[in-house]
């Protein structure tokens, strides 16, 4: 067990957590790594450890190129960046590899840069899907533990996450729109894709955190919200460090705008209707987005 501030941002997936990281990276009070996304808690399954180490090596491959790259180019600045993330990769994936009967090589590799850091940061959204066994050690790694779960428009984060499995799944010969559109029919009319659904299941999975976490260590934070002034002083005082204004202030990672088929909305509305009547009666008042797709879905 440490005694270190340490915050799991959770997800949900495509609701923010690239510009939360991006802010918490640049932030003074925050130590945190290269890797955004860890994935130590969710690859105790020698499958999916054997995967996620797959596409570590992978990525630590494309960063050695990136730096002989820069290397040669004389950009000094970039080799000295690209260096520190190559050793947190091989850090991390030591980590994920060895010995986890006490985790203590994964919160040592967490820490390892922070000293004087008030907060410690490992931002990996499927952290949503764990059981409630593997949440409650995650938890309790540290006292000090604190967990934040983002939630988006449901429609827009849907949609979103199917636009990124479209840009990743399409072949050359495959039109972006369509391959979207047809991802979102095959999980509406064939029960494909359904890990897209369970992602943005925000009852199920707020459920799951508030009987895993105590209530004082865990913030359900609307990311239409967190941008704003209110939303980093909510942030900010929850996690314990100084509320700093962003440099960027828009979403990061947007994919390119596709229109969803007015054949398919109707369906995807009704099923996303239970999650916007849920979160109205059980985290707050809705952001003005959320009203609106709500008020479409009743129309």
């Amino acid at each position: 067990m440490s005694d270190q501030n340490i915050l799991f941002c959770v997800g949900a997936t495509k609701a923010g957590t690239s510009w939360l990281y991006r802010y918490l990276h640049d932030h003074p009070d925050c130590a945190v790594p290269a890797v955004k996304e860890a994935h130590y808690w969710d690859t105790f399954d020698a499958d999916a450890r054997d995967r996620q180490v797959a596409a570590f090596r992978v990525r630590l491959r494309e960063l050695r190129d990136l730096r002989d790259e820069a290397d040669g180019a004389g950009r000094g600045w970039q080799v000295a960046n690209v260096t520190r993330r190559i050793a947190d990769m091989k850090g991390l994936m030591a980590a994920v590899e060895g010995d986890r009967s006490g985790d203590r090589a994964y919160v040592d590799w967490l820490t390892q840069r922070g000293e004087g850091a008030a907060l410690f940061v490992d931002m990996t959204p499927n952290y949503a899907t764990l059981s409630d066994d593997i949440l409650q050690r995650m938890v309790a790694v540290s006292p000090a533990t604190k967990v934040v779960f983002l939630i988006r428009d449901p429609l827009d984060r849907l949609w979103s996450h199917i636009r990124m499995q479209a840009r990743r799944q399409r072949q050359t010969h495959e039109v972006y729109e369509k391959k979207a559109n047809n991802i979102l029919y095959r999980m509406l009319n064939r029960g494909q894709e359904t890990h897209i659904l369970e992602r943005g299941d925000y009852p199920a999975i707020i459920r799951k955190l508030r009987r895993v976490v105590p209530e004082d260590r865990l913030l359900v934070q609307f990311t239409e919200n967190m941008m704003g002034a209110d939303g980093i002083s909510q942030i900010a005082a929850f996690l314990g460090i100084s509320p700093v204004t962003p440099d960027v202030t828009q979403p990061v990672h947007q994919g390119p705008e596709v229109v969803m088929l007015d054949k398919l909305r109707p369906r995807t509305s009704k099923l996303l209707n239970e999650h916007y009547d849920w979160v109205a009666r059980h985290i707050g008042p809705l952001p003005a987005r959320w009203q609106e797709n709500r008020a479409r879905i009743r129309a």
